[in-house]
């Protein structure tokens, strides 16, 4: 087994936005392979699901995974999310927010066309980055973290981007979503700490070699491309130990996977992706 495993990953119910492709499909893969049951939304129809359902039956036998057709920007979906998920597990132990949409949908000059300035981004694009990322976001949590309160426990995190993307010219929307994303969660685990609820944040540190990074962008398809950017399963490491009991109490952190280091002790790797706290985080 990888050195990131751990025996309190067998049964730990996990809940994974965009679970059915890219970031959210390489965790649901080692976790199941950890021995977790995955609940993995997506908005892919329902062959490619059940595709995604015969992978993970062969990976943990069956049992183990379910695969929910469901936006996060619909708030009904989000409530039947979690209301399926509990209906098939009983409970749920982690909340990753993975699911997002980047930039690829109205940056023009990916299309060859001049750099793209705010003004030209459509408000639908706008709304549909926002909704996704952030208020997203926020949906599933709040759909999710009663039942945490509940049971006593429970692990929230969401997967953001570097500063540097932040601020980039044309970014304004992704931006936008993933620092408001980012200081949500100060708030929320504060608010949650008394709960035994911990909620971080966890970033790849850079580009990833997933669809989600188009080829005008960088060219190459991929798994093809190679060290141009990082590999497209970076986020796996830190991701999984941020799912299991060595990692309970840790809350209001920002994890940057790019810096783990495989030849080390998991927790020692672990240390190594983990950022300075600052209580009052500045973005300009």
């Amino acid at each position: 087994m990888s050195n990131f495993m751990h025996p309190s990953l067998k049964d730990r119910v996990i809940l994974i936005t965009g679970g059915t492709a890219g970031f959210g499909w390489f965790m649901a893969e080692k976790l199941l392979e950890g021995g977790a049951k995955v609940a993995l939304t997506g908005t892919r129809p329902p062959e490619d699901r059940a595709e995604l359902l015969a992978k993970a039956e062969a990976i943990a036998g069956p049992g183990h995974c379910i695969a929910i057709q469901a936006d996060v920007r619909n708030w009904d979906d989000c409530q039947r999310t979690v209301d399926e998920a509990l209906k098939t597990y009983g409970h749920i132990d982690v909340l990753i927010n993975n699911a997002g949409r980047g930039s690829r949908e109205y940056r023009i000059d990916y299309q060859g066309g001049p750099t793209t300035k705010f003004w030209d981004v459509p408000v639908e694009a706008w709304h549909s980055v926002i909704d996704t990322n952030l208020t997203g976001a926020f949906q599933m949590t709040k759909a999710t973290v009663p039942h945490m309160i509940e049971q006593r426990f429970g692990k929230v995190f969401s997967i953001s981007t570097s500063l540097t993307t932040m601020i980039g010219n044309g970014l304004s929307p992704y931006g936008a979503s993933k620092s408001g994303l980012e200081t949500a969660h100060i708030v929320w685990a504060r608010e949650l700490a008394e709960h035994n609820v911990d909620v971080n944040i966890l970033l790849p540190g850079g580009a990833s070699d997933t669809d989600f990074i188009p080829q005008t962008m960088v060219q190459g398809g991929v798994g093809t491309r190679g060290d141009k950017i990082l590999p497209g399963d970076v986020i796996v490491p830190p991701a999984v130990w941020l799912c299991t009991d060595e990692t309970n109490g840790l809350t209001g952190r920002r994890i940057i996977a790019k810096f783990w280091d495989h030849d080390a002790e998991a927790g020692q790797a672990f240390e190594g992706c983990l950022q300075p706290k600052h209580d009052h985080p500045e973005i300009m």
